[in-house]
């Protein structure tokens, strides 16, 4: 009786530590996907904004102000319709949401709900556009929020509006690619490499080559690109609607379009050695219009990049804008650190210059600069209408994502009157970025892509199937992160681990042993070593798959490692996690990306306690070693059910 009173005890701390787990790792990788294609009638495709690369939903800061968008056409098809849901506005009394085209043309519009009952704060719409004027890739609509009750003056609080949800219905049918130029359209939801299951070094690389350059010109429709090993000389099967097929395979140099204009069609890539990658770069360039045949070759590749520069300006760095203030307003630019290629970065010198409205003297207003949370800028703005200031962003303020949020608040002399109008604050293009070079590999995922950039090692052990699809997977997730071109190079293990670049590894725990890196978690199946200030070593009752980013501190460089300490098939769910996150790669937030035998991920800061901190939606913090021993109670868990199942069979089956 003792012995199963103590087994219980252990079963409900087990069942405790599975549940804290599985607060900080988020959902499992199996998950309904909320942005997937709707099913539609014969010749009807209905596509979520999201899915076409645009914003979810629109804020309107106020009314009469104009917003436009260019939603992108699949190709062979025409917008009918636009769906979507409306929120109650707030401090707008009356009066609809106007739709047109980008040449002007009223599409239709929408009433404002009242909101004078729960049904209506939130009411769904769907509308007409079919008359929408159609460019060769995009339609142009423009949404602005219009008053029908009297406007008494700019008193009072702000006016906003909310539209959210939005989805484009299209008819049409989509044409099978004829010529390489019309291969890949300006709308494909999947992108499917086909490569032979021995794959050498130079079908690898190309594979890889071509994903990374796939996932950073589509940007930002999230593209799905997968790898799919086939036995050398396979053809690969039709490949669907809104779906390319490419065949990356040695042998003659070039790109020809397979079974061109039927619905069998795909895109063979070849090539032997560096002209097999050298094909590649026609898509990296995006200079496939040109090609408008079924064949081309690239006998030598090019290059858009001439050359890396510490000085940028916010027009090439397309960080431009303006907002129109009155009490408050505000305005938000950013760049990737990527983007300013040329090594790693520990500073960044803001020349800010801007130009605004003048501020008579009896005005108030200010402007605040903030990157993320931290205050790097502030400045009363007067009757001279220029702004021209200099800081650093250093530390916290210097992110893998430079984002600088501008609050500009006006507040004029005559409180409420007909007759004031907002000011204007523009940023002007020829502000700069200056990259200060310098620093020290500091691992952890936040430390990516940049320190990938510009060009970064891939290794594979061979020890398992399916780790060229891995490797893919995981460049492709940080491809979409920035604009600057990644540019992986495949080589041996061996000169990727000795190696002071950077270095993307696919290996398991045995392999690793045989080399002198050291990541945060290591092991051998179930037994398993955390690198924490001191090390827990225990036999986590399974084997444990992981993503990991760290310093390799003797070599100055960031590694990541995608490893197992048993299948290969651990590593599967983590895949998953990052591509259900809102932002992908970028919200990953620890150092360590681990599942076991259960599949549920944990996002875990073993080294590196800065980004150690609580989910948004929390104000807790738990420490790594909670995590950790939460980590070991889901994976003890498993097993612990499999040998009570085994003990209660055996005992059954004596007594009979």
């Amino acid at each position: 009786m003792r012995q199963w009173t103590l087994t219980a005890l252990l079963g409900v701390w087990l069942l405790t530590a599975s549940a804290v787990l599985a607060l900080h790792a988020g959902p499992p990788s199996a998950h309904a996907d909320p942005d997937a294609t709707l099913a539609a009638s014969a010749g009807e495709l209905t596509l979520s904004w999201v899915q076409l690369g645009l914003p979810r939903g629109i804020e309107f800061p106020t009314t009469n102000v104009n917003q436009d968008f260019a939603v992108p056409l699949p190709s062979g098809f025409r917008p009918t319709r636009l769906r979507g849901f409306i929120h109650a506005p707030v401090n707008i009394a009356g009066g609809y949401l106007e739709i047109d085209d980008d040449r002007g043309t009223f599409l239709a519009a929408v009433n404002l709900p009242a909101a004078q009952s729960a049904d209506q704060v939130v009411v769904p719409f769907d509308v007409d556009i079919a008359a929408a004027h159609t460019g060769d890739a995009t339609v142009g609509l423009s949404f602005t929020v219009r008053r029908t009750s009297p406007d008494a003056g700019n008193c009072g609080p702000e006016q906003t509006l909310n539209v959210s949800d939005l989805a484009t219905v299209f008819t049409g049918a989509e044409p099978a690619p004829s010529s390489i130029a019309t291969f890949f359209p300006s709308v494909v939801q999947r992108v499917i490499l086909y490569a032979p299951t021995n794959a050498d070094s130079s079908e690898q690389q190309a594979v890889l080559t071509l994903a990374s350059a796939l996932a950073r010109v589509d940007r930002p429709l999230p593209v799905v690109i997968t790898v799919v090993e086939q036995p050398r000389g396979a053809t690969p099967p039709p490949a669907g609607q809104l779906t390319r097929a490419v065949l990356i395979e040695r042998g003659p140099a070039g790109l020809d379009i397979v079974g061109a204009g039927t619905p069998d069609v795909f895109l063979r890539l070849s090539g032997r050695d560096d002209q097999l990658s050298a094909q590649v770069s026609m898509l990296i360039n995006q200079v496939q219009a040109l090609a408008q045949a079924p064949r081309a070759r690239v006998d030598q590749a090019g290059s858009r990049t001439a050359g890396s520069t510490d000085t940028l300006t916010f027009d090439q760095l397309q960080m431009t804008g303006k907002v129109d203030v009155l009490r408050t307003g505000t305005l938000m630019v950013g760049v990737d650190r990527a983007a300013l290629a040329g090594g790693r970065v520990d500073s960044v010198r803001v020349h800010l210059l801007a130009n605004y409205t003048p501020v008579a003297k009896e005005d108030a207003a200010t402007v605040m600069v903030r990157a993320g949370n931290t205050v790097v800028f502030t400045s009363a703005l007067n009757d001279s209408g220029r702004l021209d200031a200099t800081f650093d962003l250093a530390g916290q303020a210097l992110a893998e994502r430079i984002v600088l949020n501008f609050a500009v608040t006006y507040t004029p002399r005559m409180i409420c009157s007909p007759i004031i109008a907002p000011i204007t604050f523009q940023l002007d293009p020829q502000s700069t970025l200056s990259a200060h070079r310098g620093g020290h590999a500091t691992g952890g995922f936040r430390s990516l892509p940049s320190e990938f950039s510009p060009n970064f090692l891939v290794a594979l052990d061979g020890s398992g199937p399916g780790q060229l699809g891995y490797a893919t997977r995981l460049a492709v997730d940080m491809a979409r992160v920035t604009s600057a071109e990644l540019a992986p190079r495949v080589v041996d293990l061996k000169s990727a681990a000795e190696s002071k670049i950077g270095a993307l590894i696919v290996a398991n725990s045995t392999t690793l042993k045989q080399t002198t890196l050291n990541p945060p978690v290591s092991g051998d199946q179930s037994s398993i070593s955390v690198d924490l200030p001191t090390a827990l070593r225990a036999d986590f009752g399974s084997g444990v798959g992981s993503i990991q980013a760290f310093a390799d501190s003797p070599r100055d460089r960031t590694v990541v490692l995608i490893t197992t300490t048993a299948s290969w098939s651990l590593v599967d769910p983590l895949f998953g996690y990052i591509e259900q996150l809102p932002d992908g790669w970028s919200q990953l937030t620890g150092d360590v990306l681990a599942a076991g035998a259960q599949g549920i991920p944990a996002d875990l800061a073993i080294r590196d306690n800065r980004v150690a901190a609580a989910p948004p939606q929390s104000t807790s913090t738990t420490p790594p070693l909670g995590v950790v021993f939460g980590l070991l109670g889901a994976f003890a868990l498993g097993a612990l059910t499999t040998w009570l199942w085994l003990r209660r069979r055996r005992h059954g089956s004596a007594e009979a």
